[in-house]
């Protein structure tokens, strides 16, 4: 009988479904910021599997778990574990098989054209009374159709944002450390960072985040595109560096943004970004949507079974 030790964060839909898709015959100890040292030691030392829901694993639960065969997480990015420490405790690391990569892409582009077409003003201008002002006339509003869009990192959601928009018929770029044979399906064509950023109306960001991505977009990058430009961002704060993408804002570098994830979450009310017109903002919800979270729940339980049955799991996250 596996017993889990579950970690949830602000997840409710995602653990209530957890609790109702559960194999009959395993244990979930479900353990939140309120549970104490003690309460998660304990099963910790005792679990089979570690099962996260939007929070972290510490590197003390992580020498704890002697006994894990999985930590199974339910999001795509998996910077809040030690995925060296784990591999070093020779505890597998997975993610979630691409089960928010629809929402996410979706939400992307939602992003994209938010902001491209002044959506947040216009809403705001409406309700106030205040009808068409200049700027959103279409002297300064801008079409995704024929545009060129550039996805840094391929992997399953850049590659879902690929195909999403060939029905807008964009030349898309894609800079990648591996090459994307499912980008380049779509039509999307492999190019260095460096040249994507020149050449790209559109630049998405869906890279996870590590060491390598940390600041990937900084002032140096943010100087290169085009000062048309739009940033999107649903992978991690951290990956652009805000006080730079505040400043190429505020000097006109840049056109706008759109932010689902900041540096710091929830995002400090006094952040610049929040009062600029050309940002539109959102709380990291790109990935939440009604039909993502049986999909999440289905494959962590599908792959934790498949561990259980003493098979290799699938998703497995590996350092670059």
């Amino acid at each position: 009988m596996p017993e889990v030790l579950v970690f949830s964060g602000p997840a409710l839909p995602l653990l209530d479904m957890a609790n109702d898709m559960k194999p009959n015959d395993w244990n979930l100890h479900v353990k939140t910021n309120e549970s104490s040292h003690e309460e998660i030691s304990e099963i910790a030392k005792i679990a089979d599997f570690i099962l996260v829901f939007g929070h972290g694993v510490s590197d003390e639960v992580l020498h704890i778990a002697e006994k894990a065969k999985l930590i199974q997480l339910c999001s795509a990015g998996f910077d809040g574990v030690n995925v060296a420490l784990a591999g070093e405790l020779g505890i597998p690391v997975a993610n979630n098989g691409g089960a928010n990569a629809i929402p996410v892409a979706e939400f992307a582009i939602t992003l994209a054209l938010s902001t491209i077409r002044h959506l947040i003003v216009t809403d705001s201008d409406t309700r106030a009374g205040d009808w068409m002002r200049p700027e959103v006339d279409g002297r300064d509003s801008h079409e995704l159709y024929g545009a060129t869009v550039g996805i840094v990192g391929a992997g399953r959601i850049g590659s879902t944002v690929a195909g999403m928009l060939r029905g807008f018929e964009t030349e898309t770029l894609y800079t990648d450390i591996s090459r994307s044979e499912k980008a380049e399906g779509y039509g999307a064509e492999r190019v260095e960072l460096n040249t994507l950023l020149q050449h790209s109306d559109i630049i998405t960001l869906h890279t996870p985040l590590n060491s390598n991505t940390r600041g990937l977009i900084g002032k140096r990058e943010l100087e290169k595109m085009k000062k048309s430009a739009v940033l999107i961002n649903t992978c991690r704060g951290p990956v652009v560096d805000e006080v730079a993408l505040n400043q190429a804002l505020n000097d006109g570098e840049i056109w706008g943004a759109g932010l689902d994830v900041f540096e710091q979450e929830p995002i400090n009310p006094n952040n610049p970004l929040l009062q600029r017109k050309n940002v539109v903002v959102a709380p990291h919800v790109a990935g939440k949507s009604y039909e993502s979270y049986p999909r999440r729940v289905r494959f962590a339980f599908d792959n934790m079974k498949r561990v259980w049955a003493g098979k290799k799991p699938t998703s497995l996250v590996t350092m670059q």
